[in-house]
């Protein structure tokens, strides 16, 4: 059966949260018999692309990693959702999970009712599709955290690490705070700044330059920048800190998922604050940017509550069971 993963956010591992994203899709889709899966990058216009569209019209299962796309009108949103609804219109099957769904145009409802498979990665997203959709719509947290992480139960915790964020002010202020208060700052990207896999000639070249010219003055500017180069090696580094401070929804993933105290601040959407509701951890962990400042440290005591351990080990362990139980069931539309 020819099967097409749409939204591949992984670009050659460059992003820590989206590799363990697309990761799981494919290893918990391939013990189940669907290996080999091709794909559509993040942001492909397949509209404007002869190649992708006969891809996505010769797929009889699509699987559509919602992620953190799938919000407030974006355009990139709707190329997802036309895509599925064409396969649906060729007479194929359509599975969008993972996906964050805020604030979306009334329409948007119309493409997504008729898929096979609706599942979130948050309560407060899938109450939001259900009601434009009237259909039946499942959630679990982010696929990030679906698979454990490697054993780091024997090491001790020590200090504070400060990580990134989508706005690059809001970036630049998390790394003066480290600078400030003598923690490391680790992007949960492999480079400070990424090139995008759509971009392509004289403009890849131009991207490549900029970023590396940028990387060179934030280094210098912030000399207690770390940039690992794999996922393992973030969740390692976070299981031996006291407290991460982060802009970034996938870093508070990878957080929850090695039990690492954290201050978030609010993103792009309401992902980070939905995914402190469902497990139940104090919604003070997110903090606006003005309280990035030292006294963010000294002012109380950020480790976990025992209710809040709690939460995280309880949601852990459903959401790897509701993990398995959401790919039995895309590799049913197979057979």
């Amino acid at each position: 059966m020819a099967v097409l993963l749409l939204n591949d956010t992984d670009e050659a591992g460059a992003h820590f949260g989206c590799k363990r994203v697309m990761h799981t899709i494919r290893t918990e889709l391939a013990v189940r018999g669907l290996s080999d899966l091709g794909s559509l990058k993040v942001g492909t216009d397949w509209k404007s692309d002869p190649d992708a569209r006969a891809r996505i019209d010769a797929a009889r299962l699509v699987v559509i990693n919602g992620e953190g796309t799938l919000h407030h009108g974006k355009r990139k949103g709707r190329w997802l959702l036309e895509a599925g609804a064409r396969v649906k219109a060729n007479g194929g099957k359509v599975a969008l999970v993972n996906a964050l769904w805020q604030l979306n145009p009334d329409d948007w409802g119309g493409l997504a009712r008729d898929f096979d498979l609706l599942w979130c990665r948050d309560s407060r997203s899938a109450d939001a599709l259900r009601s434009q959709t009237s259909a039946s719509v499942d959630w679990m947290g982010d696929l990030s955290m679906l698979n454990p992480p490697p054993d780091n139960s024997g090491a001790e915790r020590r200090g504070v690490t400060v990580s990134c964020s989508v706005d690059r002010e809001v970036t630049e202020r998390l790394a003066a705070f480290a600078d400030r208060v003598g923690a490391d700052y680790v992007p949960v990207t492999t480079e400070i700044k990424t090139v995008s896999a759509q971009l392509r000639g004289v403009k890849r070249l131009w991207r490549q330059a900029y970023a590396r010219l940028y990387t060179r003055r934030f280094m210098a500017a912030h000399p207690r920048t770390r940039l690992l180069q794999s996922d393992t090696g973030y969740l390692a580094h976070l299981g031996q800190r006291e407290l991460l401070v982060t802009g970034r929804f996938h870093a508070v993933c990878l957080a929850v998922l090695t039990h690492t105290p954290f201050v978030a601040v609010a993103s792009n959407s309401w992902k980070i604050e939905a995914l402190l509701a469902d497990i139940g951890l104090d919604p003070a962990r997110v903090q606006p940017l003005s309280a990035v400042e030292p006294g963010l440290l000294s002012g109380r005591s950020w480790a976990f509550s025992a209710s809040e351990l709690a939460g995280i080990e309880a949601s852990l362990g459903r959401w790897r069971a509701q993990g398995h139980q959401l790919f039995d069931r895309i590799a049913d539309f197979s057979r």
